[in-house]
């Protein structure tokens, strides 16, 4: 099978040979991608009534030093609208203690919550989180029932603490993982 050029989209045809190729299994797939241990992010974005939508992820990424770039992959939804729609958004890396946080945005929302989100410079982040992003849309990529939003980051910071991690589909702190 000829595969795509680096520079190339994995889109039509050559995705569509490259799942006829694959073997694995879906529920052994997800049971083994489950040992990546990841960070949790809440992928926020401003809409059109004054407020912020937000949602968690973990398949967020640095991609580039130079430019500072980043990517998320997200399925069809809110978000994924507002990211289409607008080309930005932030993103907030949570601190270990803010696991309900990663619940409220993840579609189990609690009503005594009140997440609070600030403007740095000229998107919404958690006011407090271990690490923040504010990002541009420069590509978004088809892949099969996802998009890949590759993003420049224009402004971003970080807090002290330790991060919230997501490892063989629990949440875990950073010193439990030692």
């Amino acid at each position: 099978m000829n595969l795509p050029s680096a520079r190339s989209a994995f889109t039509g045809q050559a995705l569509r040979e490259l799942a006829a190729t694959s073997p694995a299994d879906s529920t052994l797939f997800r049971h083994s991608v489950a040992q990546f241990a990841t960070g949790i992010v809440i992928v926020s974005c401003a809409t059109a009534e004054s407020g912020v939508h937000g949602m968690t992820v973990n398949s967020f990424t640095s991609v580039s030093l130079a430019p500072p770039t980043v990517l998320v992959s997200l399925k069809p939804g809110t978000a994924h609208r507002l990211l289409s729609l607008h080309g930005r958004f932030g993103a907030s890396i949570l601190q270990a203690h803010q696991q309900g946080l990663s619940a409220h945005f993840s579609g189990r929302p609690n009503d005594a919550l009140r997440p609070e989100f600030v403007i740095r410079q000229a998107q919404p982040t958690l006011k407090h989180c271990l690490a923040w992003f504010e990002c541009e849309v420069i590509q978004q990529v088809e892949v099969y029932d996802h998009s890949l939003f590759v993003a420049h980051v224009v402004a971003c910071g970080k807090e002290s603490g330790d991060p919230l991690m997501y490892f063989s589909s629990h949440y875990h702190r950073a010193e439990a993982l030692a």
